[in-house]
Parts: C-alpha cells; structure tokens; sequence
C-alpha cells in the first residue's frame, strides 16, 4: 500500500460515517496533501455533499487545493464555517462568505477576507464530547473512548501520563523566513499580530479539562509566541498556580523574550520543561538566511539564564539542519555553540523543510532548489534528517555518554574532510557499550534505596519521579526524535 494513502477498509469507515452529510470538512496542513486528496477522491463515491478543506496548507495554496475539494477556506475559518453552514441551513448555497474560496463554471471566485477576530474570548473551549469522536487506532477507526483518548494523549511529552494541550494565543510576531507565519504575514499584512486569550478564559479551559479528565497529569501549553508582557506573566503564574496547580511545558518560548525574572515567575508556577527555537549557532544564517530578530549573544545568555534553573527545569532547544545556504563554517560554528551549552538539556534536529509560501521555499524555486514541491516538500518528514557526517555530529550532543573531547577530535578538519559517517555513528555505539557498567550501578543503587536519583519530587512535584521520563536518563529521540509536542 502507498504510505501517503489511507487503507481501503479505513476509507469505507469514513464513507460511512459521513454519509447523510450536509457538509463534509477536512483541515490539513501541507504533509498531509496526499491523504486529503485519497479521502476526498473516495468520498466522492459514496457522497453529492460539498468537501471543504482548511487549515494552513489551503490558505497558502487555494487553487491547487481547489483542484480537489469543491471549496477552501483561507486564513482563521470559525466565523467563516458558521456563516456557511448557517446559509445552507436556510437552503442557500455556498457562494458568497468571506474565507471561501469555491469554483464558477471552471473559474476561481476569489472572495475576501474577513478581518481578523481579536477578542479570541468569544469562542468556546475546544471539545471533548466523546459521543461523536472516532480515532484510527490499530488499523481501523474506533470511537473515541476515554482511555483512547489518554493512551494518546500519553504520547505528548517524553514523560509518561496523560498530558492536556492547550493554546493561549494565537500567531507569532515574529516572520522568519522558514516559517509559515511569513507567509500568512503577506496574506493579511498590518493585522497579523499576536492575539491573546485572557488569562480567566484560558485558566477555565484548564479547570474544565482537569475537572472531567482528573488522569491528567501535566499542562503543555503550544502557543508560537508564549508571554512576553510582564504584567500579563505575573497575572498568569499566580491564577494558575492558585487554580491549576499542575506541572505544565511550554512548548514555544522565542529567545528574545527570556528574562530571569519571567523564568523564575513561570518556574515557581509549574514550569519544569520548555522548548526554545535556537535553529543555529551561525549569525550569518540567523540574520541573513533565516531572517530571526535574534543574536548569538542573546542566545548564549538565555542558555545562563535556564541554567542557572536547572535544579527544577529542563530547557529542550531546538535546531534546524539540512539547510542548503548553510557554509561548513557556518556548521562548525553551531558545532562550537553545542559544546558550551550547559547540561541537562534536551536537544532536537529538524530537518529544514520548504513550506510553501514561505520566504525560504520561494528562494529555494527560485534557484532551482525545488523542482517539484509534492515530493520535496509535502512527502518529506521534517523529522528525519540526511545522513552526512556533520549531522551525525549533532547527533552525538544528545548522547549523554560521549564525552566532549570526543566530539571535538570527529571535529577536527581532516576527519571532516574524509567524511567518514561511521566515525561519529561508532563513538556513539562504543561509548554506549561503556556507559553500561554504570547504569547498572545506578538501577542497582536505585533498588536498595542508595544514591540520589533526581525526580521532580525534589522540583516540588510530588510522585513524579525520573524513572518515568526516558530523556532524564537517555538521549532525546536521538537523529529522528520527535518535535515539540
């Protein structure tokens, strides 16, 4: 079977679960183009109702998307879906709402945009009514049943147990050139901008979640661009610390913004993990290719700054890699920033991939660097970086067992030049080997109750010990680890 196709048996389920429908919608992002089109194709067969497809991939490519489904939606889509659904309610048809974006006698009818919602209060918390919910679990869809729902959840976060995601704000203002918030930065101009929930909205999502699902164990909050107003910081930490109470990550946490003072405020309310976009240790390409309002110097203070934390959180830091205006110096100086970066850490590579609309992806077609964005582009896992002997170098920061001074000698130039990915795939393997005798101890010493073995119960979270997260004791997710959560 295609891996970018969807089982036969899995495509009847779906058939027959929308069947009678008025109106059927699909939200993807561009890795998902292929399944889109193989549930669309098949639906056709069974059903007359309209497809609608969303979400960030449509927005940036409407015509290619309407080449498939009967209408897109562009940009944020809740008010626009209402009005739609609310038309044809009254027997209307579908021409005519703001966001979307139809075809007229083989043309297409381009209608505007509707200004952006500012007051994100308004809309209710997400829903978790698992009556009318199904999942594709082993190989067939299920309903969604509660433990379902918290053996996926459970794969969030590296630790074990069951994790609650959420969203306070919305965008990032911020438009580096690999991001998509470039792209829908051009598509609404002076209003695209960071929009926040209140503090009280947010906080009730939270009580409500926790309160029907008690199994909850930890909050991971996935804003692009977490807090960087200090008031709304200091009113946040002490409603959540009163009303939540529960470890929580921060999966996004631009660099700029860090300040001792907000990391102290959000590390007493909970914050044991987050994760910060470091992306290279190159100014060249921070500045010029990737377009971040970032420094190096800036960088090498926030790895002071969380350090000085570490007896109660965990920095993951994130790095893109497979970057083709990337110069060997450029590597070696990323290479150089990895050494003096303070342990424990969690450290991620991912591998720089073109989305469309992006400023980066319109230089890579206009050099030539991308000749057919289906398989280059909407096929690849950012997850899975090339094999090349300066990535398997990065990937030996993750493993805690080799030494530095053995990263430094794989640094050196005439091992770079013969290029030999073995050399730094073998160090790995054999300080692992070494590694053993002492893990031994440790689980030995941890049995009878000798040594000290770090839990976040000594961080103020009680029960939630080491064991239960493999980074604190190993690498994280070594070369394909997985991203943010």
């Amino acid at each position: 079977m295609n891996p970018h196709e969807n089982p036969a048996a899995v495509l009847d389920q779906v058939a027959e679960l929308t069947r009678g429908s008025d109106l059927i919608g699909i939200s993807l992002t561009s890795n998902y183009v292929d399944h889109a089109i193989c549930i669309t194709q098949h639906l056709r067969r069974s059903s007359n109702a309209p497809i609608i497809w969303g979400g960030i991939h449509p927005t940036l490519r409407p015509e290619e998307c309407l080449k498939h489904a009967d209408l897109v939606c562009i940009g944020e889509g809740e008010d626009a879906l209402i009005e739609l659904v609310q038309k044809k309610a009254k027997g209307g048809d579908c021409t005519g709402v703001r966001n979307i974006w139809y075809k007229q006698n083989g043309e297409v009818v381009r209608t505007p945009l509707r200004p952006l919602p500012i007051d994100l209060d308004a809309y209710p918390y997400p829903d978790y009514d698992l009556d009318a919910e199904y999942v594709l679990h082993k190989g067939t869809l299920q309903p969604m049943t509660r433990q379902l729902l918290y053996e996926f959840l459970e794969h969030i976060t590296y630790e074990e147990g069951v994790s609650y995601r959420a969203i306070m704000s919305r965008t990032c203002r911020n438009r580096c050139a690999y991001c998509a918030s470039s792209a829908l930065g051009k598509l609404y101009g002076k209003e695209w901008r960071v929009r926040r929930r209140s503090v009280a909205h947010f906080i009730g999502e939270l009580n409500q979640a926790v309160a029907r699902f008690p199994e909850i164990q930890r909050v991971v909050i996935e804003d692009e661009f977490f807090l960087d107003d200090d008031e709304l910081i200091r009113d946040f930490c002490s409603a959540y610390k009163k009303e939540v109470g529960l470890p929580f990550v921060v999966t996004g946490m631009f660099p700029s913004i860090i300040s001792a003072e907000r990391i102290r405020l959000l590390v007493d309310a909970g914050m044991y993990r987050a994760g910060v976009g470091i992306q290279t240790g190159s100014e060249r390409v921070m500045q010029k290719v990737f377009q971040r309002p970032c420094t190096q110097e800036q960088i090498v203070n926030v790895f002071a700054i969380l350090n000085a934390f570490k007896d109660r959180f965990k920095p993951t830091y994130q790095y893109i890699v497979d970057n083709p205006w990337e110069t060997e110096a450029d590597q070696l100086e990323t290479l150089r920033q990895l050494l003096i970066i303070p342990k424990p850490c969690i450290l991620e590579f991912f591998s720089l991939t073109l989305f469309p609309g992006t400023r980066l992806s319109e230089r890579a077609i206009e050099e030539g660097l991308i000749t057919d964005e289906h398989s280059q582009v909407y096929r690849k896992d950012y997850h899975f970086t090339t094999s090349s002997y300066i990535n398997e170098l990065y990937c030996l920061f993750q493993k805690q067992q080799v030494p530095r001074w053995a990263i430094r000698l794989l640094m050196t130039a005439p091992l770079r030049r013969l290029g030999w990915v073995r050399f730094p795939v073998a160090a790995s393997k054999i300080f692992y080997v070494l590694a053993i005798p002492r893990k031994i101890l440790k689980r030995i010493q941890r049995k009878t109750g000798r040594g000290s073995g770090r839990s976040l119960a000594g961080w103020g979270f009680a029960g939630k010990d080491d064991a239960s997260c493999p980074v604190a004791e190993k690498e994280s997710g070594g070369r394909h680890g997985s991203p943010k959560g």
